[in-house]
């Protein structure tokens, strides 16, 4: 588990854990909202405030429908190895 900061939401924890475990998964913001019970659209939001703090990356060569993958940090800080009140506290 790791320690929330700011720009930090609840739902972000539910993403990483998808994303992460128990191997890592490639989903579109629909595979991801519906596996997570949050909205399509708050989905979307809080990807792309993973991608920009480099937690997720986004395959968008994948055509219309962008997947998303857990990064390394993302797995880090998931673990708890990586402190996120580290990572930049821009939103």
């Amino acid at each position: 588990m790791y320690r929330k900061v700011d720009w930090m939401k609840a739902a972000d924890q539910s993403i990483l854990q998808l994303l992460g475990s128990p191997r890592k998964l490639e989903l579109t913001p629909s595979n991801i909202a519906r596996n997570t019970g949050l909205s399509r659209g708050y989905t979307s939001e809080r990807l792309s405030a993973l991608v920009k703090h480099g937690l997720v990356e986004v395959d968008e060569e994948s055509g219309s429908h962008p997947y998303y993958a857990i990064t390394k940090l993302g797995e880090d800080v998931l673990e708890g190895s990586v402190d996120p009140t580290e990572l930049s506290s821009e939103d």
